[in-house]
């Protein structure tokens, strides 16, 4: 009998341990780009002077919110309007988010990918290369330095 019960409790064990294998848990300490997000810096990477020009977001530009979901994003944009900081735009697009080589794209838009260079719980820096923003024909690098609202 001994036996018996021994045989169903390995056989249940081992049941249990393959089915938790297969779900898809999701650690609450580890770092993640699902959840709200502003920016709060952006940096522009000019590879015709070589220099790097740094802008910080006003009190308005930071309710601007990209709130990242499982398979889509939601941005909520706010600009200042007199003395007011209005609502302008909310847009939800699907993405794509290759966490082993950390790209990022939105649906469709495969060869513009953004990277994301640093993932922690609270902050993110994700780097687009695909603009020539001062426009001697190289690309060059625009960080964006987003914060973690909630």
């Amino acid at each position: 009998m001994k036996k018996i019960f021994l045989s169903l409790a390995l056989v249940s064990m081992a049941a249990c341990g393959s089915d938790s294998e297969t779900l898809d848990i999701i650690d609450p300490n580890e770092a993640s780009i699902i959840g709200k997000w502003y920016i709060e810096k952006a940096e522009v990477y000019r590879s015709g002077s070589q220099q790097t020009q740094t802008s910080f977001s006003s009190e308005c530009e930071k309710k601007r919110t990209h709130e990242f979901k499982t398979t889509n994003m939601t941005s909520i944009t706010f600009a200042p309007e007199g003395n007011n900081c209005v609502q302008t735009d909310v847009v939800t697009r699907n993405y794509t988010f290759d966490k082993a080589n950390m790209k990022f794209w939105y649906e469709e838009e495969q060869d513009y990918p953004y990277f994301i260079t640093q993932l922690t719980q609270s902050n993110m820096v994700m780097e687009d290369r695909t603009q020539d923003v001062d426009g001697d024909g190289t690309k060059d690098i625009i960080r964006r330095f987003f914060n973690k609202t909630h």
